[in-house]
């Protein structure tokens, strides 16, 4: 009888003690869903903040615009030199010769992007502290971080071209990885990289430091939260993918008229540029911004502290910090 007794209060006490824990689990997935969704909708509303942001001084869209057009032309004069400018009877010249220059075009390519991204964060700051400038004076002043532009473009292509290579040197799903793990790497450790060179005028190795110490300082694991801003970009970009491969599948089908079918095509195509232009401004508008703001140099007008906070999920250590004007 006393055993029976023992077994069932022993029963009773693991039943209990399960429920427990099921509860805790329930509050725990209710509290994850909770936070995800609220990180979701704080990025949705800080992607808000730099739109409206930049969007107050049109003229910064002109520099993504000028940045991609410069660079495709560049890049596609440099291919047409070497397809043209060099006798094609000796191959393996011309392949050396098609390599060094592709590796040349990109460096100029490299160049033209961060030095026009340089002058749009120029333009911006000066916008923000009340003394906008034109397109002409933003490049202008942009001329004394030539030098570190340039370097930066080197140092940049070269990690890059050395991922590629070992990429392609390894066949099959070893290969693939090494180019995610590598490309991602890259992302991360450069994501604060121009506003350092902006804000400190180093090297790219000093760059990429300055980059990596204000993530680990303020984002810790959970850097991947800086991803819900972009998705009004992303919007866009999906759309007119979507447009291109339904236009392709109709063209095959041909089942409206080819007039129909390219103009849907060309939307597609418009689409993701325009998405591809937003996302180069704000994006790098708001690493410009965080980098700031996390160095002690506060927040531009019509940003609030609790939604970045929310939104890159800060380490607590780091949260309550003063707000101020962009200097």
């Amino acid at each position: 009888m006393a055993l029976q007794l023992f077994r069932l209060i022993e029963g009773w006490r693991i039943s209990n003690t399960l429920q427990q824990l099921k509860k805790r689990k329930d509050k725990f997935v209710i509290a994850l869903q909770e936070n995800m969704f609220e990180r979701l909708r704080a990025g949705w509303r800080l992607a808000k903040e730099v739109r409206q942001s930049v969007s107050k001084d049109k003229s910064m869209y002109i520099f993504p615009i000028a940045s991609g057009l410069l660079g495709v032309f560049i890049f596609l004069f440099t291919m047409f030199m070497v397809f043209f400018g060099f006798s094609t009877t000796v191959s393996n010249s011309i392949d050396i010769t098609f390599i060094l220059a592709f590796f040349i075009a990109s460096i100029v390519v490299m160049f033209t992007t961060t030095y026009f991204l340089l002058a749009m964060l120029i333009a911006y700051r000066s916008f923000n502290s009340g003394s906008p400038i034109s397109f002409r004076t933003a490049l202008s002043k942009t001329w004394e971080y030539k030098k570190y532009a340039l370097e930066w473009a080197i140092f940049y292509t070269i990690i890059v071209t050395i991922i590629r290579a070992i990429e392609s040197r390894i066949r099959g799903i070893a290969g693939m990885l090494i180019g995610v793990i590598g490309a991602l790497t890259i992302t991360i450790a450069t994501f604060f990289a121009v506003p350092a060179i902006l804000e400190e005028k180093v090297g790219p190795i000093k760059a990429i430091e300055s980059s990596i110490h204000t993530i680990r300082r303020n984002f810790g694991m959970t850097f991947g939260g800086v991803a819900y801003v972009d998705l009004y970009t992303l919007i866009f970009i999906l759309l007119g993918f979507f447009l291109i491969i339904g236009s392709i599948f109709i063209m095959g089908s041909l089942a409206l008229p080819l007039v129909f079918i390219l103009l849907i095509l060309a939307v597609g195509i418009i689409l993701i540029v325009f998405g591809l232009i937003l996302k180069f401004t704000y994006m790098n508008v708001l690493k410009f911004i965080l980098y700031d703001y996390f160095n002690g140099k506060g927040l531009p007008q019509g940003f609030d502290e609790t939604t970045i906070n929310t939104a890159m999920k800060r380490k607590r250590g780091n949260r309550g910090m003063d707000l101020g004007d962009l200097n």
